[in-house]
């Protein structure tokens, strides 16, 4: 699948979240890292865009700050960049943590290497929402709390649609013999 489809899909298609599960580790890496990527160029403008105010608000020297001048943005893309990475990882590493736990409740079968895939994916939307409270002026009230709501929620619908759990198999029981 394209990155377009796989973002196409984390917003509406839980049966689809939950068939990620069997993609390619690769695909779904590659997938966070594009993501991430955009994410953290959004970011990286706004930015770009209020770092004159910022470094204008310093006690710093004029001659220091031309001296570091050139290394500010791309340091500061990289590092962006390398953090968004980390917390993607992080929150999906949580977020499939979760699932265990509703796989457990819903009676599905499932392993953690799938929820982390079913999970990464469906971060995307959770992740825009703190995206937009970021670069939106007035921000999202409770964003935080909204976002990993929607996490959850993602994750949950999309577990419908992973297998049911095998019954246990009952051990008749028989009395001791007598001998």
């Amino acid at each position: 699948m394209k990155f377009h489809q796989l973002f196409k899909a984390a917003f509406h298609e839980p049966k689809k979240l939950a068939a990620f599960r069997m993609l390619p580790l690769g695909k779904v890496v590659r997938y966070i890292f594009v993501f991430v990527l955009l994410t953290a160029l959004l970011s990286f403008i706004k930015f770009a865009l209020t770092a004159d105010t910022v470094i204008s608000g310093t006690d710093m020297p004029v001659e220091e700050l031309k001296g570091i001048g050139p290394l500010l943005y791309p340091g500061a893309f990289v590092l962006q960049f390398l953090i968004a990475t980390v917390y993607f990882y992080v929150k999906a590493s949580i977020a499939a943590l979760a699932g265990l736990g509703f796989l457990k409740v819903r009676k599905k079968r499932g392993e953690y290497r799938h929820l982390w895939r079913t999970s990464a994916i469906s971060l995307t939307v959770p992740t825009l929402i703190l995206l937009l409270d970021d670069l939106l002026p007035s921000g999202i009230p409770y964003a935080s709390a909204l976002s990993a709501a929607a996490a959850l929620v993602y994750i949950w619908l999309a577990l419908g649609y992973y297998p049911n759990a095998a019954p246990k198999k009952r051990m008749a029981h028989n009395p001791p013999s007598r001998s």
